[in-house]
């Protein structure tokens, strides 16, 4: 391991001096007082938002989230509940009033004891909507919470109360099935009480590490902006027995093939990879193959000429042939003609998400595609005004963008111009709404259809096209109280079938799967159900 960790450091000098790929540098300050034969080293993305779970946590909150947070509890691989900070949850009769019991042993790394204040302090900064938070919504199922965020209520009509240090009671504005689900979500963990109480403030920049104390596995003892996060293990954590991994090293790098290059060197012990990686490594153990609960999508700018047409949307979105873009993609994806992830699991039924619809809500049918685009008055595209539609620039994002664009082109006649935009500037875009088209992807937080649908109520935090569908409303509040499971997904089946192909609020496209290269020295995957993705913070490293 110690020659991982001196490649690791030479790898990371090596692309900052390139330029062309953020790494680490500092190796000889990185190694310092790091036991080599117990750490691990992959790679993260560029740094954005922040690691606040009240405020704008983006991508690199979810890096943070993979080793350092720690929910009340967490699902595990066979669906069963594992109490994390949690004692136990006592739950009322008509599941409107949950009361969490937290453990007596739950401390902060720095030996301060986490307590329901500490939550409190999370949820009531969450619902400032100068918080910049887009999990804020996820807080509207408590009492009081929408009222809070939208300034017509205070804390004193909040239903979270703490009758003592280690209880917090959530009185729900009616019953909620998944509630316990939402655990996993930044607005539901605990930030310390009195160190982290400004909204991304320089302690959620990992400018003040003294007060980016961590409850979780590990704690971020050492970070080099644009460089590399280094991760020691936390053993004041409740379940520190469980974490086995010394160290964890997170190299910063965005470039796909850099990052490929660097495992095969023997830089990174395991990486997310995409196709490119399955011919040459077909057969070996070292890749790893999950389907994803993740969707692609294309998001319409509704307020504005063209896509103001209900017509023209439906026609966008008909004249797509979902598998042509599969296969320009790569064997990991498939075509979609649903928003929610074909693959996420039915509680109600025990079968994929598409299993259960029966049918897709949208399917390929250039023909009625080009009779709408002509009902709106441009027959076979002519006169149809100039759009763009704007993307991440990464490779798999410009496969699908230009997939796309000689789709429209061929059973349009519409010639869409495309714009690559760096990753944050892409998220910036469509958050601020200055787009016509715009790419969107979505991976499940939690394991429910929720987690994607209730993005596009009328007014969430999330609702980046102002997306709003009275039916769609209705029937999306019809399901977050209903308590049988059938009834409530099959109103969440009838309600993305009216999101897509009625109101069309955007162009489902495709399903991924995850692809990991793990090398020999990694052990014990555990994967996140929700979401298919390794939890980092449980694999064990074994030294040569």
């Amino acid at each position: 391991m110690k020659k991982i960790w001196k490649r690791a450091a030479a790898l990371a000098m090596a692309v900052l001096t390139a330029g062309s790929v953020p790494g680490c540098g500092q190796g000889d300050r990185l190694a310092a007082g790091v036991n080599t034969d117990n750490a691990i080293v992959t790679s993260m993305s560029t740094e954005s938002g922040s690691l606040d779970s009240a405020g704008d946590s983006s991508l690199w909150w979810w890096s943070y989230d993979d080793v350092c947070m720690a929910p009340l509890m967490e699902m595990e691989e066979d669906g069963s509940w594992n109490y994390i900070l949690a004692e136990s949850v006592d739950v009322s009769d008509d599941m409107t009033r949950y009361t969490v019991h937290i453990r007596e042993e739950a401390k902060w790394n720095n030996g301060d004891d986490v307590t329901s204040a500490d939550f409190l302090n999370t949820i009531t900064r969450a619902l400032d909507p100068e918080c910049q938070s887009g999990y804020s919504s996820m807080l509207f199922v408590i009492q009081g919470a929408q009222e809070m965020y939208n300034g017509e209520g205070d804390v004193s009509g909040l239903g979270v109360t703490c009758p003592d240090d280690k209880t917090i009671v959530f009185d729900l504005t009616g019953p909620c099935t998944y509630f316990e689900q939402l655990f996993v979500l930044p607005v539901y963990m605990p930030t310390h009480r009195e160190l982290q109480t400004e909204t991304n403030g320089d302690w959620a920049m990992g400018n003040d590490m003294d007060a980016l104390v961590s409850c979780g596995p590990y704690y971020l003892a050492e970070y080099v902006p644009n460089q590399y996060c280094l991760y020691k293990k936390n053993e004041s954590y409740v379940q520190a027995d469980r974490i086995t991994t010394e160290t964890v090293q997170k190299i910063v790098m965005d470039d796909t093939q850099s990052i490929i290059n660097a495992y095969r060197a023997g830089d990174l012990n395991f990486i997310t990879a995409d196709d490119i990686v399955m011919d040459k490594y077909a057969g070996s153990d070292e890749l790893q193959v999950w389907p994803s609960i993740t969707s692609y999508y294309v998001l319409f700018n509704m307020e504005e000429a063209p896509f103001d047409d209900v017509r023209i949307r439906q026609a966008f979105t008909l004249a797509v042939n979902r598998e042509e873009v599969a296969q320009a993609c790569g064997s990991s994806f498939e075509g979609s003609g649903f928003f929610v992830a074909k693959h996420l699991l039915s509680s109600a039924s025990g079968e994929d998400w598409s299993d259960e619809a029966g049918e897709d809500p949208v399917t390929f049918d250039p023909e009625r595609a080009r009779e709408l685009l002509a009902e709106a008055g441009y027959p076979d595209g002519e006169g149809f005004p100039q759009v763009t539609y704007k993307y991440p620039s990464l490779q798999i994002d410009s496969d699908i963008a230009q997939a796309l664009q000689a789709q429209w082109k061929e059973n349009l006649g519409i010639e869409v111009e495309l714009q690559a935009q760096e990753q944050q500037v892409n998220i910036s875009t469509r958050r601020s709404g200055d787009y016509q088209l715009c790419r969107m992807r979505w991976t499940a937080d939690f394991a429910d259809p929720y987690t994607f649908l209730s993005m596009y109520r009328t007014g969430d935090s999330y609702n980046d096209n102002n997306t709003s569908c009275e039916e769609f409303d209705t029937l999306m509040a019809q399901a977050g109280e209903e308590s049988n499971p059938t009834e409530r997904f099959r109103l969440m089946h009838e309600a993305e079938k009216i999101l897509l192909s009625d109101y069309c609020f955007g162009v489902p496209v495709l399903n991924s799967s995850n692809i990991y290269l793990v090398d020999e020295h990694i052990t014990n995957f555990e994967l996140d159900p929700a979401r298919n993705v390794i939890r980092t913070k449980y694999l064990k490293f074994t030294p040569d």
